[in-house]
């Protein structure tokens, strides 16, 4: 008997503990699910007064903000200005003013010509017989006034057309003294450290740029036809550049008469471009004679010792030059502005009596041309040129003597 009381007293006390546990459990679940509801009746609502907010109309919409850079990005993915260096040297900017019919906005372009670079210093890219010869040309033509030569000029060059953003670079021929791989070489690395498109540069050669005086039987001058093919293709067809305004029209190896085929070639462009009706640039190396300003003998009288341009005695036309000649020299000529080099001094006048010629100083002295064309009737100022300094020259005081 008592151990049954007991017994029972025991599974009493067991059913009363597990009472205890179910009852709890039972509350803790109850709680969650009351928690549980009232989380969803929360979202639920928030979704409802999302519906609710009316979108905004299109021009409300604020402007999408750009994203920001992460450090995840990489230096490809981030455009940075490119900062080109600026010349050591203080080059001359001779600058010349165009005026132009129905011209949109101005341009500017730069003109390089007469640099003859020479960069041969010891036999090997020349022969040894002409190093002697090359020396007294190294320094007396290709070096400016104060001593500076062509071959150091040649990176100031570059890094000022690279500052100046031109919409276009003209070499204007004679940019070697002579062809070599040496000069080649250099030329062809300024060529690639510019930083304008093939589109914008038009190099016209002279007798200098294809001359292979000095370089000896090993070098052939085929051997410099590929040298500059190599550099920018040297297409004859392509000695132009369509500004979609107005084009320039170049004229390749201006020393010799032009041959029948280059002829048509040329041609075709003026015609072209009366179509389109647009006014021609004429570019060459060699300048044209005036028909109705004798300064421009006497300069050249003073500076060569003889006439030097086409019509003087070293540049008398056959008939196919007489034919292109007429394209500059008729009455109703597309040509609005012809530029030149090749007399190693600057001159600007009418060589005609509607058609006005530029010759720029030579690139050796340490002078690049800056054309404007501009909006005919900008200003009475566009019938003139000038030289200014890279680098503004501080004015001497006049109380200031000249010696210490």
């Amino acid at each position: 008997m008592t151990n049954n009381r007991y017994s029972r007293k025991k599974i009493k006390r067991w059913f009363g503990k597990k009472k205890n546990i179910l009852l709890t459990a039972c509350v803790t679940a109850t709680l969650l699910c009351m928690i549980t509801v009232i989380a969803l009746l929360i979202m639920l609502d928030r979704d409802a007064e999302k519906q609710l907010v009316p979108f905004p109309e299109a021009e409300e919409i604020p402007p999408r903000e750009e994203p920001a850079v992460s450090e995840n990005d990489t230096e490809q993915d981030i455009e940075t200005p490119v900062i080109y260096p600026e010349p050591d040297y203080n080059l001359t900017l001779e600058e010349v003013y165009v005026p132009l019919p129905e011209l949109s906005r101005e341009y500017e372009i730069a003109w390089v010509s007469d640099l003859h670079l020479i960069t041969d210093h010891e036999p090997g890219g020349v022969s040894e017989g002409s190093m002697i010869k090359l020396n007294g040309r190294y320094e007396t033509l290709a070096v400016t006034e104060d001593g500076v030569h062509a071959e150091e000029l040649w990176h100031d060059i570059i890094k000022c057309l690279n500052i100046g953003n031109y919409d276009a670079v003209i070499f204007g021929g004679d940019m070697m003294d002579y062809c070599s791989p040496s000069n080649m070489e250099m030329l062809k690395k300024g060529f690639n450290e510019l930083r304008y498109d093939k589109d914008q540069i038009l190099y016209i050669r002279a007798d200098h740029d294809y001359g292979a005086w000095y370089v000896g039987d090993h070098f052939t001058q085929q051997d410099i036809y590929e040298l500059h093919k190599e550099l920018d293709g040297d297409d004859p067809e392509k000695k132009y550049l369509d500004m979609e305004e107005f084009v320039l029209i170049g004229i390749n190896n201006s020393t010799k008469n032009i041959t029948d085929e280059y002829f048509s070639i040329v041609e075709k462009q003026y015609e072209k471009a009366a179509e389109e009706n647009k006014p021609v640039i004429a570019i060459t190396h060699v300048p044209y004679g005036s028909n109705v300003d004798e300064s421009l003998k006497t300069l050249s009288m003073k500076v060569r010792n003889k006439p030097y341009y086409w019509v003087g005695p070293d540049y008398q036309p056959n008939d196919t030059m007489w034919n292109y000649l007429d394209l500059i020299f008729r009455e109703d000529t597309q040509v609005k502005q012809v530029l030149a080099g090749h007399l190693h001094a600057p001159w600007d006048g009418m060589i005609t009596d509607q058609l006005r010629e530029h010759i720029f100083s030579p690139a050796f002295s340490g002078t690049i041309g800056v054309i404007h064309f501009v909006p005919e009737g900008t200003n009475t100022e566009t019938e003139t040129w000038h030289s200014t300094k890279y680098y503004p020259e501080e004015p001497k005081n006049e109380n200031e003597s000249e010696y210490p």
